[in-house]
């Protein structure tokens, strides 16, 4: 069954949304678009490179225009940038031109998850094991109230394949 609107996948970084996008759309014989990964392609810069050169509300404001460019696109499923959906605007679009899913992972697992690649992620950089055990606990307590707003919330905790199951029986 085609669909008839976008997927959005919300959650914090390392909650799988790339990972778990890809691999849905291929099930669901869909797009796959990565909002972080269309600004990099367009911006010709990594992530990290934006923000030093602009700063977070130049990168913010293109994670908008993001939003603006898939009005013309067929439903696809998205994965949206951590903190895609903390920007009125953004969250406008998201409520009104997608389903929403929020893949849910606890602080203890996204610790794990995080740590293993905390250099290429402009927010994690610096920190240590403690102060990423803190930043994560600190940043999930205002950012959750948020993603729960999706119209579903899927339990990241398990494997790709659990999760994956689970989000096609959300659908």
């Amino acid at each position: 069954m085609p669909l008839s609107k976008h997927i959005c996948l919300l959650g914090f970084m390392g909650s799988g949304k790339s990972t778990l996008g890809a691999a849905l759309a291929e099930r669901l014989n869909v797009s796959w678009i990565d909002s972080d990964l269309w600004i990099e392609q367009t911006q010709q810069q990594s992530i990290q490179e934006i923000i030093t050169a602009v700063g977070w509300p130049a990168f913010r404001a293109l994670e908008h225009e993001f939003t603006l460019s898939m009005a013309a696109q067929k439903p696809s499923v998205i994965s949206c940038g951590g903190g895609f959906p903390l920007a009125q605007e953004n969250w406008h679009w998201i409520s009104h031109y997608c389903t929403s899913i929020y893949l849910q992972v606890d602080s203890e697992h996204l610790c794990e998850r995080l740590s293993l690649n905390q250099g290429s992620r402009p927010l994690l950089a610096n920190l240590n094991q403690e102060s990423l055990k803190l930043f994560i606990t600190s940043e999930l307590k205002h950012r959750e109230p948020i993603y729960e707003r999706a119209d579903f919330i899927a339990n990241g905790n398990g494997t790709a394949e659990e999760t994956i199951s689970l989000l096609e029986a959300l659908i």
